[in-house]
Parts: C-alpha cells; structure tokens; sequence
C-alpha cells in the first residue's frame, strides 16, 4: 500500500460569520488507501471538516491541498456521499437514473450517456450491494438502499477518495454491520474518509481515528479507551459492548 500522502490542512482555522472558530489550528496529512473515520461530539465540526476538503467553504486562514492541488481543482478525484439527500418521492427516477447523475460534468456530452457509462454504472450498483435494483424507483427504496445506491453514486467516476457523512444514520444495528463490511471491501480500491458515531463497528476495520472538537487529534484504534471517548464526547457518555443486536458481547459502543 502507497504511503503517499493526498490530503493536507495546514494551519486551518474556520468560522461561519462569527467570531467563534468552529475549527482551529487543524493539522492532517491523509495517506493514499487510508480509511480514517471523524469521531466528535455534536457541532464540533466534524462535517463542516468534510466540507472544507471538498471545497464548499473556505478556510480563513491556513491552506488544503488534495493531490497537491486546491479542493476545487481535485473534485474529479472525489466521490461524496452526504448525511441527508433531498429528492423529490414523486419525482419517476429510478436507481440506475441516480447513479449515472455521478457522470455529470465528467464526460458527459450532448445529453446522454454511453453504453460504457451505464455498464460502469451497473458495476457500481454490484459493489455497493444494491445490483439487482437498477430499474427500480428510487423512492420504493429503503434507507439503507438508498444509501448503498449514493454511494455506488459517488464511486461512478472513478474517484481515488471517497468522503461519506454519516452513511449508516438512519439504518439500523443489523444493517450497519453490513454497511461497514462494503465500506471495508471498497476500501481496497478507495481512500475513505468517515464521519460516524459507530465506534463500535468501526474500530475493527478502520486504520485511524481523527477526533474533532474544535482542534484535531488522531489516534491509532488501539489507543481508543474509555477515557479517551470521554474526553471526545463528554463526561455522558459511557463505553458499552454489544453484539449485532447491542445485547452481548462483541464490539463497543457509545451510548449517552
């Protein structure tokens, strides 16, 4: 595995129109084939991080480079799976129509779509698990189908990193579990940067964990310990195991 590194923020400081910094002083370096996962309490700026690194906002101060160019002239080499996707359920697209909207402004010419692209769409719908779903209405999917189905959104293009915010919110334990084995599988082809609560589920696949609470610290998975969660979240937050069903043995989780 390539130990390049692909992202860089130096000295980056941000704040939204006030004189309060959301995010101050934060130094990163991500490795090519990395798969990081942001940990944080609530509002401590651990989306507002993923945004700074697409480009969305900018930093007041300090610099980030992506493949040492800046966020907005590396999106080609970005797939981005939000937390809450808007879409209208009477609006007759179905799931194959979604994921080739990741092919737009990328090849797209004169209206329409080549056979490779949809092949390559297809492709995409098969490692995000939803392949047999192509030519269904997007809006009879589940919200864990419609999750799998933006990520094979944001892996159409062929990026080299993928940014995904809280991807597993709105399933439940069971599929989450499943959720993060995909995430594990993609991994082999993809830098992944992750916003989760799931410490539980994560802490056996990812390689490091980057806490965000206004500053940033990284920490390897072995050094994540009760206190260190505390520390993260808050004194009200407790560690916990659980199984598939949070009832006995298995991984950790947080629970307030």
């Amino acid at each position: 595995m390539s130990h390049d590194i692909i992202i860089t923020l130096a000295d980056v400081d941000f704040s939204y129109q006030s004189d309060f910094k959301v995010l101050k002083n934060i130094n990163l370096n991500i490795c090519a084939g990395d798969f990081a996962c942001i940990v944080g309490p609530n509002g401590g700026g651990k989306t507002t991080l993923l945004k700074l690194m697409l480009g969305l906002i900018k930093p007041d101060s300090g610099t980030i480079s992506i493949f040492g160019r800046s966020p907005e002239k590396s999106l080609n080499k970005i797939g981005y799976v939000p937390q809450h996707t808007k879409f209208d359920s009477n609006f007759p697209v179905s799931v194959l129509d979604v994921v080739m909207m990741g092919f737009l402004d990328r090849n797209f010419s004169w209206g329409r779509y080549s056979r490779q692209q949809k092949e390559i769409a297809l492709q995409a719908l098969e490692e995000a698990g939803v392949g047999g779903l192509a030519d269904k209405s997007f809006a009879d999917l589940s919200g864990g189908q419609r999750q799998r189905a933006l990520v094979a959104r944001a892996i159409v293009s062929g990026p080299q990193i993928l940014l995904l915010d809280e991807p597993t919110s709105n399933i439940d334990i069971h599929g989450t579990e499943h959720f993060y084995d995909m995430f594990e599988q993609l991994n082999r082809k993809f830098t992944i940067i992750m916003v989760s609560h799931d410490i539980g589920f994560v802490s056996n696949r990812v390689k490091s964990v980057i806490c965000v609470r206004q500053t940033l610290q990284i920490h390897p998975i072995s050094e994540l310990t009760g206190e260190t969660l505390q520390n993260i979240y808050g004194a009200g937050v407790n560690v916990i195991r659980h199984d598939h069903r949070c009832s006995e043995g298995g991984h950790s989780c947080l629970h307030s």
